[in-house]
């Protein structure tokens, strides 16, 4: 039988308090520093990277705005169900995905935080060069990498054991 130790080995615990260290620091400096510079931001590679103090107090791309305390509780009720699905799997799954839950859960509570402290977001990463006018933050980043990253996992997972299961069917 598994036991809880391999299930959330240490670095994936390990990996959530980086993420959020990381987040909690950025978004630190952020407010300790970009508010007094105005708008434009500090642009650290030019036409590249720009650093841009923005309060999100929406959802992705700024949608429903005014709504942080419903947002913290959907998405602390969003983290819970990840966390109770990802469990029974989680001993039988690939490294990979493991990271992925964990980048997902650590960005989720990296943004509850920010809702619960300040009612809202604190975005400031802004890639210019990319179709997008959207700022983003630490945890956003973590957020996006573990979905894309679990849901090639899961999908290849998936793949792996159709051809497994379609080559037993055929030999058997």
């Amino acid at each position: 039988m598994q036991t809880v130790r391999n299930k959330w080995p240490l670095w994936m615990a390990a990996t959530v308090a980086l993420i959020l260290v990381l987040d909690r620091i950025s978004k630190w400096w952020t407010l300790a520093s970009l508010p007094q510079r105005g708008r434009a931001g500090i642009e650290p590679i030019p036409g590249l990277l720009r650093f841009t103090y923005v309060e999100n107090r929406g959802v992705a791309f700024g949608l429903f705005q005014n709504n942080s305390a419903l947002f913290a509780l959907l998405s602390t009720i969003i983290i819970v169900g990840i966390l109770w699905r990802a469990w029974s799997w989680l001993g039988h799954t690939s490294t990979i995905a493991r990271i992925s839950v964990a980048l997902i859960v650590a960005g989720g509570i990296g943004n509850v935080i920010d809702r619960l402290l300040y009612g809202f977001v604190v975005d400031f990463i802004h890639i210019i060069p990319l179709p997008i006018f959207q700022v983003f933050n630490v945890a956003d980043t973590a957020i996006s990498l573990g979905a894309v990253l679990l849901f090639f996992t899961l999908w290849r997972e998936d793949v792996r054991a159709r051809r497994t299961t379609a080559s037993e069917a055929s030999h058997g």
